[in-house]
C-alpha cells in the first residue's frame, strides 16, 4: 500500500520527466460517459479504487523524452506509458493496474480534465489550462488498486473571461471558430487537408491564443501533434471514401 510521502515522491519524479499534471480520482467521480466507454471496451473495474490521470504543461516533456531517446511508433505514447508503469511499480506498491489511455478505448479525456480542474472550455474545442493555456495535454489515464488520497486541482478562473479580442477565432483561415459555438470540426478538417494549408502541421488558432504564450510548444513539438492528426484524418477520409 503506498502512503502519502511515497505518492508525493512519484509526483516528483513524474515531474521531473516534464509530466507535471497529476490528479487523483475517485471511482465513485466519474462520468457517465467515463462508464460506458469502459463498458464497451469489456473493461471491469475490479479490483482497482482510483483513477490516477497524467499530464503535461509546457516544453519540459517533450525535451526530456528526446534526452532520453525514445523512438518508435509512437515515442511519446511509449515514453508516457513507461513512466506511468514506473510511478505504479516505484512509488504505487506495485499494485494492480491497467492503463486505459493511451489505449484503444475512447476515454472522455476532456469531462475527465474538467472534473480534475485541468481546464476550462475554450472556442477553440480543447481546454484551456490557467497557466499554461492550451498548451498542455493528456499523457497517461490508468485504474490502480491502491487507496491513494484523491487529488484535484482548484481551478481558478478561465483565461478566456477577460480575453476580449478572441484572437483565436479570427486566426483561424478555415472560419471554423465562433465565440458562441463549438467548433465547426467540418471546416476545419477541409481546410487542414487542403494542398499547402497553413494548418497542416500547426494551429494558427492555438498560436494566437494569448494564454500561457510562455508555455507554447516547440516547432517539432507542434509538428509532431499535428502532423500526426492530419495522418488520422486522411486516413480516415480515405476508408470513408474506399
Amino acid at each position: 500500500m503506498a502512503d502519502e510521502m511515497n505518492v508525493s515522491r512519484g509526483r516528483q519524479m513524474l515531474s521531473a520527466h516534464g509530466l507535471n499534471l497529476f490528479s487523483v480520482l475517485g471511482l465513485d467521480m466519474l462520468p457517465e460517459a467515463f462508464d460506458a466507454a469502459v463498458s464497451n471496451g469489456e473493461i471491469t473495474l475490479e479490483p482497482f479504487s482510483r483513477l490516477i490521470m497524467i499530464g503535461h504543461g509546457g516544453n519540459l516533456m517533450w525535451q526530456r523524452l528526446r534526452e532520453d531517446g525514445v523512438s518508435g511508433r509512437d515515442p511519446v505514447d511509449e515514453y508516457s506509458e513507461r513512466c506511468a508503469t514506473r510511478l505504479v511499480k516505484e512509488y504505487l506498491g506495485d499494485c494492480a493496474f491497467r492503463i486505459l489511455y493511451p489505449g484503444d478505448i475512447q476515454i472522455p479525456l476532456q469531462q475527465l480534465g474538467s472534473i480534475a480542474g485541468w481546464h476550462h472550455a475554450s472556442p477553440l474545442g480543447i481546454g484551456v489550462n490557467e497557466i499554461y493555456g492550451p498548451w498542455f495535454g493528456y499523457r497517461a489515464v490508468l485504474l490502480v488498486a491502491a487507496n491513494i488520497p484523491v487529488s484535484m486541482h482548484a481551478a481558478g478562473p478561465s483565461p478566456c473571461t477577460h480575453c476580449t479580442d478572441k484572437p483565436c477565432v479570427g486566426a483561424c483561415p478555415g472560419r471554423a471558430l465562433a465565440v458562441s459555438r463549438s467548433p465547426d470540426v467540418a471546416r476545419c478538417v477541409d481546410y487542414r487537408v487542403r494542398d499547402r494549408s497553413p494548418c497542416a502541421s500547426s494551429c494558427l488558432a492555438r498560436l494566437a491564443c494569448p494564454a500561457g504564450a510562455a508555455h507554447r510548444y516547440c516547432d517539432e513539438q507542434l509538428h509532431y501533434y499535428y502532423g500526426r492528426s492530419l495522418d488520422s484524418i486522411k486516413a480516415h477520409l480515405s476508408h470513408q471514401g474506399a
